[in-house]
């Protein structure tokens, strides 16, 4: 079997981003091939077009083509493994770490969190309850920033059984719909 854990995704990035994609880490298929969200058991793609946010349906090797709608993406953690559960306390704290100091950085209006698990961790919420969707207030601001909002889609990996299909495409519309009511949809 084929090493991976070397093998580091990139972040498409720039300042004043409309939505920063962000998942938990990248999975053995990701890191093998390069690009995120590579494995074809995955729904990103696919809810991205279905959802109404991306004119086609994009290919995980077009993922730069997130930057032409205004997206960015990334992961909370870098290091790529087999399943997030292989990830540690000092992963995520580190992982956590550069997150927030990217988004204060570049100031994406809104960040769009890929799992449950990720949001957890890059908000420090373990504990508490989690709803899908739009959560309440911005998140990530500093001194000279107020923060971005974070809207909530359930990991759209082929392993998440806690939603169905369905259920995990539909939040990208509800995210779509969302855009256009605030006057920031790259497509309207």
């Amino acid at each position: 079997m084929e090493d991976f854990s070397d093998k580091w995704l990139p972040t498409y990035i720039r300042h004043g981003l409309t939505v920063l994609f962000c998942g938990i880490n990248p999975g053995r298929v990701s890191a093998t091939k390069g690009f995120h969200y590579a494995n074809p058991a995955n729904l990103f793609w696919r809810g991205l077009y279905e959802g109404g946010l991306t004119p086609v349906q994009l290919k995980p090797e077009e993922t730069m083509h997130l930057l032409d709608c205004n997206y960015g993406i990334t992961d909370l953690v870098a290091k790529p493994t087999h399943g997030s559960g292989d990830l540690g306390k000092n992963d995520f704290a580190e992982g956590t770490a550069n997150f927030v100091q990217m988004v204060q950085t570049y100031r994406p209006r809104v960040i769009c969190f890929n799992g449950v698990t990720a949001f957890r961790h890059a908000t420090g919420r373990h504990k508490e309850k989690v709803s899908v969707g739009l959560q309440d207030g911005l998140f990530f601001g500093n001194d000279e920033w107020d923060g971005a909002y974070v809207f909530l889609v359930p990991s759209t990996s082929g392993a998440n059984a806690n939603f169905t299909r369905e259920e995990r495409l539909r939040l990208f519309g509800v995210l779509s719909e969302w855009l256009r009511e605030k006057g920031w949809h790259p497509l309207a």
